[in-house]
Parts: structure tokens; C-alpha cells; sequence
């Protein structure tokens, strides 16, 4: 038996872990080369991605190159406290620092949606996390792009982890081509001089449009 909405609200709002949006972060273009840019230079390139993404209303899905199974593309979020997605943040920008030339897969620069609307309007679901191979074998092909591999093996006294749990993850299959009025989009940005950054460059008619702004680094102070 379901429940209604206000009660959904209020049980969301009495739990820490818990969060009734879905948040997309990006990174900048592909065609934009981050090689020794500091992590707050790489977010104020992937505010440029922002206004585009605002600009054009889509949110172009990844592919098999950003580990989504099978042929269909996705578009990715994170069922996570806002709290929890800053943290997920700072580990990626401690990784690369100690890793530089590894992949970005994303920084403290995206968008948070309505969990419901993103459900009913677009088609939102939560992956299934599983070995691939198990998961293939009781899914349809055209379901393959909700699977996460998830595998904990021990071999010759030593872990092979691969584990993206933390990230609570839903997708959209293919693109997201949304609407202001059904999404409700909240903008995400890294600290405040991003959101100065942002304000400067964003045409007015799209900041009228947004339904706030929340900036990560203010919510660790």
C-alpha cells in the first residue's frame, strides 16, 4: 500500500540519510582539456556545460565509455543527501589530486530534481547493482542500462572491490529533455566563487526559471 505525498515528505524530512532529489553532477566538455587545472578552475569549465545544459533543456545520456551496459545510452544521478553528495565530491577531487592523469568523472557542478517528477515525467529508475553477467541473465537487453556491476572478490590474499553503492545511483535511459515547470531544477555549485561565476554568465532568463541555487563547500562549514 502506497502513501501519499505529504506523508512521503515527512518521512523524508525526519531522515538524514534519506533525500527527495535526484542530482546530476557534470564536469566540463569533453573537448576542454583539464590537464593541470586546479579543481576549482575544472568547475568553473563545467559551469559553461551547466548553462548549456540549461540552455538547451537535455541532459545528453552516457554510453558504454561511461559505464552504462548495453546499447542504450543513460543519464546518471545520485540518490544522496546533499551532505553525502559534497562528500562524494571532495573524494573525487582528493583522488585526482593524487592521481592526475585518472579520468573526472564529475565535480561539484550539476543539477537536482523532483525524485517524483523525475520518476513520472522522465522515466527515473534506480539501477540494479550486481556482478554484469549475473544481472544480464535475468534482465531484458533493453534494461541492461540499469545495471551498476557490484563485485567484492578476494583472490591470492587480496580485494578486488568494485563498488559504486555509495552513489545510490538512478538513471534516465537515453537523453533527459526536461521542462523547468516539471522538474523543478535546483542548481548545484562548488563554492561561492563558482556561484559568482555562474550569476555572471548565465543569461537572466534562465536564473528566473531555477528553483534556487545550493552551494557544496557551505554545507561542511
Amino acid at each position: 500500500m502506497g502513501i501519499n505525498f505529504k506523508d512521503w515528505h515527512n518521512r523524508i524530512a525526519s531522515r538524514s540519510d534519506l533525500t527527495g532529489r535526484l542530482t546530476h553532477l557534470t564536469r566540463p566538455l569533453a573537448t576542454e582539456k583539464t590537464s593541470g587545472k586546479s579543481f576549482e578552475e575544472i568547475n568553473f569549465m563545467a559551469i559553461d556545460t551547466l548553462i548549456k545544459i540549461l540552455s538547451e533543456k537535455k541532459l545528453v545520456g552516457s554510453s558504454k565509455d561511461g559505464y552504462v551496459v548495453g546499447d542504450n545510452a543513460a543519464v546518471c544521478f545520485q540518490d544522496a543527501p546533499l551532505y553525502a553528495i559534497v562528500q562524494n565530491v571532495e573524494h573525487e577531487r582528493t583522488r585526482r589530486a593524487s592521481r592526475p592523469g585518472e579520468r573526472l568523472r564529475y565535480c561539484g557542478v550539476g543539477l537536482s530534481f523532483v525524485k517524483p517528477n523525475l520518476y513520472n515525467y522522465y522515466g527515473a529508475r534506480p539501477v540494479i547493482y550486481e556482478k554484469t553477467e549475473i544481472a544480464k541473465a535475468f534482465l531484458p537487453t533493453d534494461e541492461w542500462w540499469r545495471i551498476v556491476d557490484n563485485e567484492y572478490s578476494f583472490n591470492s590474499g587480496e580485494w578486488d572491490i568494485t563498488d559504486w553503492t555509495h552513489e545510490r545511483e538512478w538513471r534516465v535511459k537515453g537523453n533527459l529533455n526536461f521542462e523547468f515547470k516539471d522538474a523543478l531544477i535546483h542548481v548545484i555549485l562548488y563554492n561561492p566563487r563558482c556561484v559568482k561565476h555562474f550569476l555572471e554568465k548565465c543569461p537572466p532568463e534562465i536564473i528566473g526559471q531555477i528553483y534556487g541555487i545550493t552551494t557544496l563547500t557551505s554545507i561542511l562549514m
